[in-house]
């Protein structure tokens, strides 16, 4: 009764989603920590376990109501969105986005439905989402927008213990500073605590990071860190939340192992991905926090140099799941 359902989608069908879903599938010893639901075309399904030579036999449904996992065994729920010969390996194609988004969308409703209790997804290409009829930039900005969940800013990145999210996302840098504000810092630092604690730390340790070279330096060059994020730091410690900041953005990762943090709060997208991706490209996994489900997402991307040649490293997909059905367990019980 307290293992979650988990929904497990192939991504892009021009990547190496198939390929490594398969290579996790092949994981057998993952099987006990979810019911796990393949949901993607199961045509897409069978050739990446073609590229990644890992024959699998799972039984297949067209409704989530005819899934059964008294076995223990995934069941793949076929949705038909592409057919094989409409594939090619390492190339944007726009039905391949319209694929990632019809199953995306669908997958959503499911957890809306409270049919599933997690989403993983094996990567996207967000240009091909937005040729295939996605009306959002990002799957990040379709999660708000579907769970009505306005106020999460940034996506979280786990690096083996370290989570890291950031207050604005995907926007040009010019934009940064004026969404620099007291009241985001202090919601994305809610958001990074809540989602720690859901996974089972009982008091996250957290930074901030500065916004400016050298953290201002007292005004001298620039005031946010006087202005927005150190109130907003102070609004978070009166919540009770064990934080700290703002560190200097070039040290704050230095502080990691000396200072035990747990998590890190940037204030734009490459002041924690440079850090986190040289630390660790291959291991990397991406966390949409904040939503009513968990959902999470190797960090790599779509890998178009290695599409098809099954040379695609399974590990963050793996670690990705063992995340979500951690989540969605805790949850559960």
């Amino acid at each position: 009764m307290m293992k979650p359902t988990i929904g497990v989608l192939l991504g892009d069908a021009t990547g190496v989603g198939p390929e490594i879903t398969a290579k996790l599938l092949a994981h057998t010893e993952l099987y006990p920590l979810a019911n796990i639901l393949i949901i993607g075309d199961q045509r897409i399904f069978k050739m990446g376990q073609q590229v990644a030579n890992v024959p699998l036999s799972f039984p297949v449904v067209t409704r989530i109501e005819d899934a059964s996992f008294d076995s223990g065994m995934p069941v793949v729920l076929d949705y038909p969105t592409m057919a094989p010969e409409e594939v090619t390996y390492k190339k944007v194609n726009a039905k391949a986005g319209k694929s990632v988004y019809e199953t995306l969308s669908f997958s959503i409703d499911l957890s809306l439905e409270h049919k599933i209790d997690g989403i993983l997804f094996a990567p996207f290409h967000k240009v091909a989402m937005t040729q295939g009829g996605c009306p959002f930039h990002s799957e990040f900005e379709l999660f708000k927008d579907r769970y009505q969940r306005p106020d999460v800013h940034g996506e979280i990145n786990i690096l083996d213990n370290l989570w890291t999210t950031r207050v604005t996302s995907h926007i040009a840098l010019k934009e940064v500073g004026a969404l620099i504000t007291k009241e985001r810092v202090w919601t994305t630092i809610g958001v990074l605590h809540r989602e720690l604690k859901k996974f089972g730390l009982e008091k996250p340790h957290l930074a901030v990071s500065a916004l400016n070279p050298h953290g201002g330096e007292e005004g001298m060059f620039g005031t946010e860190e006087m202005t927005e994020i150190g109130p907003a730091i102070q609004r978070a410690q009166a919540d009770g939340i064990y934080v700290e900041g703002p560190f200097p953005a070039d040290t704050v990762f230095r502080r990691v192992e000396k200072d035990k943090f747990d998590g890190i709060i940037n204030m734009y997208h490459d002041q924690g991905q440079v850090a986190t991706k040289l630390l660790g490209f291959e291991r990397g996994v991406t966390l949409h926090g904040g939503m009513p489900v968990p959902i999470t997402t190797p960090a790599h991307g779509t890998a178009f140099g290695r599409a098809g040649e099954n040379r695609a490293d399974a590990t963050a997909i793996i670690r990705a799941f063992q995340i979500v059905c951690q989540l969605a367990g805790n949850k559960k019980k």
